[in-house]
């Protein structure tokens, strides 16, 4: 008597028909999930330029909003590109003044006023190149913009990209132990692994170097793509705190040994104001560094021999 077919490993094709129908009915297909408003709080067909379904759309003014959950709460907010963090009660006042409702700013660091950037073209540049403009009110990027001002960051490496393209790559540490690896160009990247989240804006290593390294406008911080013309501005406009071997060669300033005024000078390490906090000096140059940022520096550079971070030479303190 011979096996069944199935016995040997092969399905009829009325079993197989079967099998198919089974596996069909075991995996209904999920509805969506939609908050469930109540029937008395009345929605909106359209807000601004945006329109909606029935049921879907945002809450009046007057509605109320007490008898909204906390998802419903947050669900209008996004509505209206606020944001949605808080408690119930902080929810519902946020929602209520939402047409006075002022996007969060952040102080940065930008050129002074007689340096003025100029006119900024959003999407498009007069030569014709062509970017995804993001937002710089938008809230995911005014926190980044806040962890690149309030945190400690330091420039650890600094050089030309490797392509030869116009711009510059860094390294960059953060206050732990972990070195990122930023390229300013026309278009910006990161090591990090925050940007792959964000990939139509920047992470806050990359808003560190624009605005402390290049005192960029607030507009272009969050821009993934920088136009030529933009880029080219930027770089010429950067006040000079690095200079390379070669550069300081030429400027009998750089080997006098004599020095230098802090007034008005960034640590060429964390490119922030020397102010009156303690320094080092470099006993060739005569520039200083933050004593705190030249440890972090100079662990970053140790087996490999420290130079200074301003010009280059060997590392010897000066006696001041």
């Amino acid at each position: 008597m011979s096996a069944p077919s199935s016995f040997l490993g092969y399905v009829s094709d009325e079993n197989r028909d079967d099998e198919a129908q089974s596996q069909t009915k075991s995996t209904p297909r999920r509805k969506p999930k939609y908050l469930q408003y109540p029937p008395d709080v009345p929605r909106l067909t359209r807000l601004g330029l945006c329109t909606y379904g029935v049921n879907t759309g945002p809450v009046a003014d007057d509605a109320d909003l007490t008898k909204l959950t906390v998802p419903m709460l947050k669900e209008q907010l996004a509505m209206r590109e606020m944001p949605d963090n808080g408690k119930k009660k902080e929810l519902m006042e946020r929602l209520r003044g939402w047409r006075t409702y002022k996007p969060e700013t952040v102080a940065i660091r930008e050129a002074p006023e007689n340096h003025a950037f100029g006119p900024i073209s959003q999407k498009a540049s007069a030569s014709g190149e062509k970017r995804f403009w993001a937002n710089p009110e938008e809230k995911g990027h005014i926190s980044a913009t806040k962890k690149a001002m309030q945190e400690s960051m330091y420039i650890i490496k600094q050089q030309d990209n490797y392509d030869g393209s116009l711009g510059f790559t860094v390294d960059v540490r953060g206050s732990g132990s972990d070195a990122y690896q930023v390229k300013v160009g026309g278009k910006t990247s990161c090591t990090c692994s925050s940007i792959n989240y964000r990939p139509k804006s920047n992470c806050k290593h990359i808003i560190f170097v624009l605005t402390h390294v290049l005192h960029a406008p607030a507009e272009l911080l969050p821009q993934r793509t920088l136009f030529r013309e933009e880029l080219t501005k930027l770089l010429d406009r950067a006040p000079k705190v690095r200079f390379t071997a070669a550069e300081a060669s030429t400027d009998t300033s750089m080997s006098d040994g004599v020095p230098k005024s802090k007034d008005g000078k960034c640590c060429p390490v964390c490119f922030k104001d020397i102010g009156k906090a303690q320094t080092v000096c470099c006993a060739k140059c005569g520039n200083h560094t933050h004593s705190s940022c030249f440890d972090v520096y100079a662990e970053e550079h140790s087996g490999w021999g420290v130079n200074c971070a301003v010009c280059q030479g060997d590392w010897s303190p000066a006696a001041v």
